[in-house]
Protein backbone atom coordinates (compact mmCIF):
# COMPACT_ATOMS: atom_id res chain seq x y z
CA UNK A 1 0.00 0.00 0.00
CA UNK A 2 2.58 2.22 0.65
CA UNK A 3 4.48 1.74 -2.77
CA UNK A 4 0.70 2.50 -4.34
CA UNK A 5 0.94 5.85 -2.30
CA UNK A 6 4.09 6.68 -3.38
CA UNK A 7 3.31 5.83 -7.12
CA UNK A 8 0.44 8.01 -6.54
CA UNK A 9 2.03 10.54 -5.06
CA UNK A 10 4.97 10.65 -8.04
CA UNK A 11 2.32 11.38 -10.40
CA UNK A 12 0.65 14.06 -9.24
CA UNK A 13 4.84 15.59 -8.94
CA UNK A 14 4.74 14.72 -12.78
CA UNK A 15 1.33 16.71 -13.57
CA UNK A 16 2.45 19.35 -11.93
CA UNK A 17 5.63 19.23 -13.37
CA UNK A 18 4.05 19.51 -16.75
CA UNK A 19 1.78 22.65 -15.93
CA UNK A 20 4.93 24.48 -14.91
CA UNK A 21 6.86 26.52 -17.56
CA UNK A 22 8.28 25.09 -20.14
CA UNK A 23 12.03 25.60 -19.38
CA UNK A 24 11.52 23.72 -15.84
CA UNK A 25 9.85 20.99 -17.89
CA UNK A 26 12.72 20.56 -20.32
CA UNK A 27 15.27 20.92 -16.98
CA UNK A 28 13.76 17.71 -15.63
CA UNK A 29 12.69 15.66 -18.50
CA UNK A 30 15.08 13.33 -18.20
CA UNK A 31 14.99 12.86 -14.43
CA UNK A 32 11.41 12.11 -14.96
CA UNK A 33 12.60 9.22 -17.33
CA UNK A 34 15.19 7.93 -14.87
CA UNK A 35 12.36 7.96 -11.86
CA UNK A 36 10.16 6.21 -13.99
CA UNK A 37 12.13 3.44 -14.79
CA UNK A 38 13.44 3.04 -11.57
CA UNK A 39 9.73 2.89 -9.97
CA UNK A 40 8.79 0.81 -12.69
CA UNK A 41 11.28 -1.86 -11.90
CA UNK A 42 9.64 -2.51 -8.11
CA UNK A 43 6.11 -2.44 -9.26
CA UNK A 44 4.08 -5.85 -10.16
CA UNK A 45 0.74 -4.30 -11.84
CA UNK A 46 2.81 -1.67 -12.98
CA UNK A 47 1.17 -2.00 -16.41
CA UNK A 48 -2.13 0.06 -14.78
CA UNK A 49 -0.55 2.27 -13.05
CA UNK A 50 1.79 3.75 -15.16
CA UNK A 51 -0.78 5.17 -17.35
CA UNK A 52 -1.18 8.50 -15.64
CA UNK A 53 2.74 8.93 -15.20
CA UNK A 54 3.26 8.33 -19.04
CA UNK A 55 0.36 10.58 -19.71
CA UNK A 56 2.05 13.52 -17.81
CA UNK A 57 5.55 12.20 -19.10
CA UNK A 58 4.21 12.77 -22.94
CA UNK A 59 2.84 16.23 -21.75
CA UNK A 60 6.45 17.39 -20.24
CA UNK A 61 7.58 16.25 -23.72
CA UNK A 62 4.85 17.63 -26.02
CA UNK A 63 6.73 20.00 -28.20
CA UNK A 64 10.01 19.95 -26.33
CA UNK A 65 12.15 17.61 -29.06
CA UNK A 66 12.78 20.39 -31.57
CA UNK A 67 13.63 22.61 -29.03
CA UNK A 68 16.73 19.68 -27.83
CA UNK A 69 17.32 19.39 -31.08
CA UNK A 70 18.71 22.80 -32.55
CA UNK A 71 22.44 21.88 -32.40
CA UNK A 72 21.67 18.62 -34.23
CA UNK A 73 19.47 20.63 -37.16
CA UNK A 74 22.32 23.16 -37.01
CA UNK A 75 25.26 20.23 -37.56
CA UNK A 76 23.04 18.30 -39.86
CA UNK A 77 21.27 21.24 -42.37
CA UNK A 78 24.05 23.78 -42.05
CA UNK A 79 27.59 22.27 -41.42
CA UNK A 80 28.43 18.92 -42.11
CA UNK A 81 29.67 18.96 -46.02
CA UNK A 82 27.98 15.90 -46.97
CA UNK A 83 24.16 16.65 -45.45
CA UNK A 84 24.28 20.27 -45.55
CA UNK A 85 22.72 22.17 -48.55
CA UNK A 86 19.20 22.43 -47.84
CA UNK A 87 18.94 26.44 -47.04
CA UNK A 88 15.02 26.04 -46.53
CA UNK A 89 15.80 23.27 -43.18
CA UNK A 90 18.91 25.82 -41.88
CA UNK A 91 18.26 27.89 -39.09
CA UNK A 92 20.94 29.84 -39.04
CA UNK A 93 23.36 29.84 -42.04
CA UNK A 94 27.29 30.01 -41.69
CA UNK A 95 28.26 33.64 -41.91
CA UNK A 96 30.47 36.08 -39.98
CA UNK A 97 28.36 38.74 -38.19
CA UNK A 98 29.18 41.38 -34.92
CA UNK A 99 28.14 39.82 -31.80
CA UNK A 100 27.28 43.56 -30.78
CA UNK A 101 24.61 43.48 -33.45
CA UNK A 102 22.50 40.72 -31.63
CA UNK A 103 19.22 40.42 -34.35
CA UNK A 104 22.00 39.21 -36.88
CA UNK A 105 24.08 37.48 -34.62
CA UNK A 106 21.58 34.63 -33.66
CA UNK A 107 20.64 34.00 -37.06
CA UNK A 108 24.28 33.45 -38.85
CA UNK A 109 26.91 30.48 -37.59
CA UNK A 110 30.30 31.59 -37.48
CA UNK A 111 32.56 28.88 -37.61
CA UNK A 112 35.85 29.04 -35.61
CA UNK A 113 37.24 25.86 -36.64
CA UNK A 114 36.42 22.32 -38.75
CA UNK A 115 37.98 19.80 -39.41
CA UNK A 116 36.25 16.14 -41.18
CA UNK A 117 34.91 14.84 -37.95
CA UNK A 118 34.49 18.09 -35.65
CA UNK A 119 33.01 22.08 -35.99
CA UNK A 120 33.87 24.54 -33.71
CA UNK A 121 31.40 27.30 -33.84
CA UNK A 122 30.23 30.25 -31.71
CA UNK A 123 27.70 29.87 -29.28
CA UNK A 124 24.61 32.40 -29.14
CA UNK A 125 25.52 33.31 -25.68
CA UNK A 126 28.13 35.56 -27.38
CA UNK A 127 25.29 37.67 -29.22
CA UNK A 128 24.87 41.12 -27.86
CA UNK A 129 28.32 40.60 -25.75
CA UNK A 130 31.36 43.27 -25.99
CA UNK A 131 33.64 41.62 -28.26
CA UNK A 132 37.00 40.41 -25.99
CA UNK A 133 33.77 37.66 -24.65
CA UNK A 134 34.61 34.39 -25.74
CA UNK A 135 32.21 31.43 -26.14
CA UNK A 136 32.03 28.68 -28.47
CA UNK A 137 31.06 24.71 -28.78
CA UNK A 138 32.95 22.02 -30.48
CA UNK A 139 30.55 19.33 -32.07
CA UNK A 140 31.28 16.25 -33.62
CA UNK A 141 29.59 15.33 -37.37
CA UNK A 142 27.79 12.31 -35.92
CA UNK A 143 24.58 12.51 -34.26
CA UNK A 144 25.72 11.36 -30.72
CA UNK A 145 23.21 12.67 -28.08
CA UNK A 146 25.88 13.66 -24.80
CA UNK A 147 28.16 12.58 -21.58
CA UNK A 148 25.77 9.13 -21.54
CA UNK A 149 26.79 7.55 -25.09
CA UNK A 150 28.81 5.03 -25.50
CA UNK A 151 30.74 6.02 -28.32
CA UNK A 152 31.95 9.07 -27.36
CA UNK A 153 35.04 10.86 -30.16
CA UNK A 154 37.72 10.96 -28.42
CA UNK A 155 39.45 13.54 -30.73
CA UNK A 156 37.03 16.46 -29.63
CA UNK A 157 38.87 17.26 -26.74
CA UNK A 158 41.71 18.15 -28.64
CA UNK A 159 40.09 19.63 -31.46
CA UNK A 160 38.25 22.15 -28.81
CA UNK A 161 41.48 22.70 -27.30
CA UNK A 162 42.91 23.78 -30.12
CA UNK A 163 40.13 25.84 -31.30
CA UNK A 164 40.44 27.99 -28.09
CA UNK A 165 44.16 27.98 -28.23
CA UNK A 166 43.27 30.49 -30.74
CA UNK A 167 41.09 32.38 -29.12
CA UNK A 168 42.61 32.71 -26.14
CA UNK A 169 45.77 34.34 -25.44
CA UNK A 170 46.75 32.23 -22.01
CA UNK A 171 45.94 28.97 -21.92
CA UNK A 172 45.55 28.89 -18.20
CA UNK A 173 42.30 30.72 -18.89
CA UNK A 174 40.61 28.39 -21.09
CA UNK A 175 37.81 25.71 -19.83
CA UNK A 176 36.33 22.94 -21.88
CA UNK A 177 32.65 21.94 -20.62
CA UNK A 178 30.61 19.69 -21.54
CA UNK A 179 27.58 19.18 -18.77
CA UNK A 180 25.67 16.68 -17.57
CA UNK A 181 22.56 14.47 -19.11
CA UNK A 182 20.49 16.26 -16.57
CA UNK A 183 22.30 19.36 -17.10
CA UNK A 184 22.52 19.73 -20.82
CA UNK A 185 19.79 21.56 -22.91
CA UNK A 186 20.60 20.06 -26.33
CA UNK A 187 20.89 16.30 -27.35
CA UNK A 188 23.41 16.78 -29.59
CA UNK A 189 27.05 16.38 -27.67
CA UNK A 190 29.02 19.54 -27.30
CA UNK A 191 32.32 20.87 -26.11
CA UNK A 192 31.64 24.62 -24.13
CA UNK A 193 35.09 26.41 -25.05
CA UNK A 194 34.72 29.10 -22.45
CA UNK A 195 37.05 31.10 -20.18
CA UNK A 196 37.57 29.80 -16.80
CA UNK A 197 36.82 32.06 -13.58
CA UNK A 198 39.51 33.69 -11.80
CA UNK A 199 39.78 31.22 -8.41
CA UNK A 200 38.25 28.55 -10.10
CA UNK A 201 40.87 25.82 -9.88
CA UNK A 202 41.01 26.25 -6.21
CA UNK A 203 36.73 25.21 -6.01
CA UNK A 204 37.76 21.96 -7.69
CA UNK A 205 36.91 19.76 -4.91
CA UNK A 206 39.43 17.48 -3.27
CA UNK A 207 39.10 13.79 -4.85
CA UNK A 208 37.33 14.39 -8.21
CA UNK A 209 40.40 16.05 -10.08
CA UNK A 210 43.14 13.82 -12.33
CA UNK A 211 46.19 15.15 -14.45
CA UNK A 212 46.33 13.52 -17.98
CA UNK A 213 49.02 14.04 -20.39
CA UNK A 214 46.80 13.20 -24.04
CA UNK A 215 43.27 14.84 -24.28
CA UNK A 216 42.70 11.90 -26.08
CA UNK A 217 42.51 9.71 -22.78
CA UNK A 218 39.26 12.27 -21.30
CA UNK A 219 36.15 9.86 -21.59
CA UNK A 220 38.13 7.17 -20.31
CA UNK A 221 39.74 9.07 -17.26
CA UNK A 222 36.49 10.60 -16.40
CA UNK A 223 34.66 7.72 -16.79
CA UNK A 224 36.89 5.87 -14.40
CA UNK A 225 36.96 8.65 -11.48
CA UNK A 226 33.18 8.87 -12.07
CA UNK A 227 32.38 5.16 -11.55
CA UNK A 228 35.28 5.86 -8.03
CA UNK A 229 32.56 8.39 -6.91
CA UNK A 230 29.42 6.25 -7.69
CA UNK A 231 28.69 9.47 -10.36
CA UNK A 232 26.11 7.60 -12.24
CA UNK A 233 25.30 10.95 -14.33
CA UNK A 234 28.46 13.90 -14.13
CA UNK A 235 29.98 16.59 -15.86
CA UNK A 236 33.41 17.51 -17.46
CA UNK A 237 35.82 20.12 -17.07
CA UNK A 238 38.87 20.36 -19.07
CA UNK A 239 41.86 23.20 -17.82
CA UNK A 240 45.72 23.42 -17.96
CA UNK A 241 47.22 21.31 -15.61
CA UNK A 242 50.69 21.81 -13.90
CA UNK A 243 53.88 20.80 -16.46
CA UNK A 244 52.16 20.44 -19.89
CA UNK A 245 49.67 17.93 -18.73
CA UNK A 246 45.56 18.52 -18.63
CA UNK A 247 42.98 18.72 -15.31
CA UNK A 248 40.63 16.89 -15.51
CA UNK A 249 37.36 17.47 -12.71
CA UNK A 250 34.03 15.53 -12.96
CA UNK A 251 30.85 17.42 -11.33
CA UNK A 252 27.83 16.43 -9.75
CA UNK A 253 25.23 15.66 -12.87
CA UNK A 254 22.00 17.57 -10.66
CA UNK A 255 20.71 19.98 -13.10
CA UNK A 256 21.07 22.81 -10.75
CA UNK A 257 24.90 22.18 -10.94
CA UNK A 258 26.27 22.79 -14.14
CA UNK A 259 30.02 22.68 -14.20
CA UNK A 260 29.78 25.42 -16.89
CA UNK A 261 27.91 28.10 -14.56
CA UNK A 262 30.06 27.39 -11.88
CA UNK A 263 33.15 26.99 -12.72
CA UNK A 264 33.49 29.36 -16.38
CA UNK A 265 32.80 32.78 -17.76
CA UNK A 266 29.98 31.27 -19.64
CA UNK A 267 27.93 34.90 -19.87
CA UNK A 268 28.87 38.18 -20.26
CA UNK A 269 27.07 39.96 -17.75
Amino acid sequence: MTLLKSYSSFSTWLFSIARHKRSTALLLRSELVFRLHVLAAHLPVRRVLLVPILVALTTVNAGAESSRDQLRVLVQNCLDPERAGDAANCPAPVGDSDVADNARCRTTTQVWEKSTEYVAVRDLKMCGCPRWFEHGIAMPFALISGIESEELPEGIWQFAWDAARKRFNDPNSIALVVNSRLQRSQDQLHVHIVGLLEGARDRFPQGYSVNVANLDHVWAAARSLARERNMLDFGVVVVQGPEETFTLLVTDGDWSHSPEKQYTRYRCQ
